[in-house]
């Protein structure tokens, strides 16, 4: 979740809005990605909230989970993973950033007013601990997990204003210019999109789980963009086979999720409200459903902030969304 949720939104004007200008229409290799999303799918009327799909995982699946923060990836998918690992599926989980830039959480986990540059990289420590521990509960270990350690609250800035190797950027939580690990890798945009496809390319999954392009909060949005854009490339140069299913999940929306309690189940939002999507869902036993709240209740560190939201999200099913393959086009062209 978030470097400052609530600070890096789109203040209420439809993310796609912030896309389009920047993108260009082009190749069509994405096109199939998301082919078999209309199967089963009926039409609705503009602006209804048509019922959701059953979810469909391919045979034998390899899933692999990108969270932009720790915690996203237990809010957004802990029931499929979960079901996943207990099936004998491969399942991997790569972290985008720690975490580490949510400015409220550190002041209150370190009881400091004015936290330091040092305050905020060991709070991504804190952080990547959660994330191990919450892991073990939807049946992963630690080599399932990869931590990318990119900037938590600059991924747009990477997309937008960093992307060359020659103009990295500097977290100003942290002041770091580079990740932790020793990849030789910096912040910028081509370093982060050079490790997603490294990580694409080496567990070669059948099914890849990303946050929604028109999520909120722009680490959410620019992080799908990053798997898209590393996507397609290795689609088109035959190293991933065309049909990979690509699902999202939504976490920050002004309006959704709506308050409930743990027998209430996820509708999905209204296609005004996020366009361009069909939404498919996934009923969660209640093991399943078991797993993913003791996952979420390892992220101590963001529950006293967030632990309302995080609950919004603890329902007896789990919703994706299959995003329309034009909108993938035109995100895979803007690199």
């Amino acid at each position: 979740m978030p470097a400052a949720r609530g600070e890096r939104t789109f203040g209420g004007v439809a993310p796609e809005r912030r896309l389009l200008p920047a993108a260009r229409l082009g190749r069509a290799s994405l096109l199939s990605v998301l082919l078999v999303a209309a199967v089963g799918l009926g039409a609705a009327p503009d602006g209804a909230r048509p019922g959701p799909g059953t979810l469909v995982i391919p045979r034998s699946p390899r899933v692999l989970v990108f969270a932009p923060h720790p915690d996203d990836e237990t809010i957004g998918a802990g029931g499929l993973i979960f079901r996943s690992t207990h099936r004998g599926a491969p399942v991997r989980v790569v972290f985008v950033t720690n975490g580490d830039g949510y400015e409220q959480a550190v002041e209150q986990d370190f009881h400091e007013q004015k936290p330091r540059d040092t305050d905020y990289v060991e709070f991504g420590e804190v952080r990547r601990r959660e994330a191990v521990a919450a892991a073990r509960h939807l049946g992963l270990h630690r080599g399932d997990l990869v931590f990318l350690g990119f900037p938590d609250g600059g991924l747009a800035q990477l997309w937008q204003d960093h992307w060359s190797r020659t103009r990295p950027y500097t977290s100003p939580y942290t002041k770091e210019d580079s990740p932790p690990a020793p990849d030789g890798a910096e912040y910028d945009g081509q370093d982060l999109a050079s490790l997603v496809g490294r990580e694409l390319r080496t567990f070669r999954p059948t099914v890849v789980v990303i946050p929604h392009p028109y999520d909120a909060h722009l680490d959410h949005a620019t992080a799908s963009y990053f798997v898209i854009d590393a996507l397609d490339a290795l689609q088109a140069a035959h190293v991933l086979p065309e049909h990979v299913l690509v699902l999202t999940y939504l976490v920050h929306n002004p309006v959704w999720p709506s308050a409930g309690t743990d027998r209430d189940r996820l509708a999905p939002p209204s296609r005004q409200n996020i366009p361009d999507t069909l939404w498919t869902e996934t009923d969660l036993a209640p093991a399943e459903l078991a797993a993913k709240e003791g996952a979420l209740g390892e992220y101590r560190s963001q529950l006293p902030m967030l632990g309302d939201l995080l609950r919004r999200f603890c329902r007896p099913n789990e919703l994706y969304g299959r995003v329309k393959s034009g909108l993938l086009d035109r995100i895979a062209e803007v690199h």
